[in-house]
């Protein structure tokens, strides 16, 4: 097991215990040997708490207490992994399913590249699963977002085999070197959620290291493309100003910022007629940001 580099991998879960128990029975079929799954429920309101400590009797489950938002559910994570001396930590979302080969190819690759802080594998979508999520990503630094490469598009397996650099790894599956983690820091949890990890990759770059992504470790997405509700608006809306504020500087921050905010509000002026809801959203993100009411904020008043 020395030559296994040892692997903690985190799980957060809130309200979706099913999820959560079908990726984990996936990562248990794995063929890497070195690692334990840390299942964190961030104070999850229906019954998933005993649901899972019924069926997942072996796995650790630890209640955060409150609802802390994905940042800050994933910083407790981090927080207790850290203390538990591991060489990496596998941040990956409950609504996935995993290939047999995909953490003995994450940790490979990172090993033959010391200057990789973060890896993100291929994922494809559960529904279809010839068709990419993720294949690496890339900041677009003028519109202050990030984008998937190829999203939608038809996997080919052997058309790349070699892991790649990349500006931008989802916080769906992200396998990080420990010892980077004190200079990198952890999640900002100013966004609570969205946006997030797009804030993440840019500090990784910032501090000097690399973004790996891994073509051959590949798991699948339980994603549909899906309406923008009002809650995700909120943050939406609130998070992509911080992001820009926070990873943009000079004459690219003040362009993102114009860019955006005529967009947003060439938006609210059809939905203040048509969807008022969609308006009010909007509206709170924008005063939210400028009043500095971040993490939470009011994002919930819209669920």
């Amino acid at each position: 097991m020395e030559k296994y580099p040892f692997v903690n991998i985190i799980i957060l879960n809130y309200n979706r215990a099913q999820d959560s128990i079908n990726c984990i029975n996936s990562i248990k079929d794995i063929d890497y040997p070195n690692f334990k799954i840390i299942l964190i429920d961030n104070c999850s309101t229906d019954n998933s708490v005993n649901i899972l400590k019924e069926q997942l009797n072996d796995v650790e489950i630890i209640e955060t207490g409150e609802n802390l938002g994905y940042t800050g559910g994933v910083n407790f994570g981090l927080k207790i992994a850290e203390e538990k001396k591991t060489d990496y930590i596998l941040l990956i979302n409950n609504d996935t399913i995993v290939e047999r080969t995909f953490l003995t190819e994450l940790v490979s690759s990172m090993e033959n590249d010391q200057q990789a802080a973060v890896a993100c594998g291929t994922i494809l979508c559960e529904h279809d699963r010839n068709k990419i999520w993720y294949a690496g990503g890339k900041i677009v630094k003028w519109r202050g977002l990030a984008v998937h490469i190829n999203k939608n598009s038809v996997f080919n397996p052997e058309s790349s085999r070699n892991p790649v650099y990349t500006t931008f790894v989802t916080g769906c599956l992200m396998l990080i070197r420990t010892d980077y983690l004190p200079e990198i820091g952890p999640e900002d949890e100013r966004f609570f959620m969205y946006l997030d990890d797009i804030e993440l990759s840019s500090r990784v770059q910032k501090r000097g290291y690399n973004l790996l992504y891994v073509p051959t470790s590949i798991i699948y997405h339980k994603v549909f493309e899906k309406a923008k509700s009002p809650f995700m608006l909120y943050f939406s809306v609130r998070n992509r100003l911080l992001l820009i504020s926070v990873i943009l500087s000079g004459s690219t921050k003040l362009i993102a910022k114009i860019y955006f905010l005529s967009v947003i509000t060439l938006k609210m002026i059809i939905w203040k007629i048509i969807n008022p809801r969609f308006y009010q959203a909007a509206k709170y993100g924008l005063e939210d940001y400028f009043r500095k009411n971040f993490f939470k904020g009011r994002g919930f008043d819209f669920l």
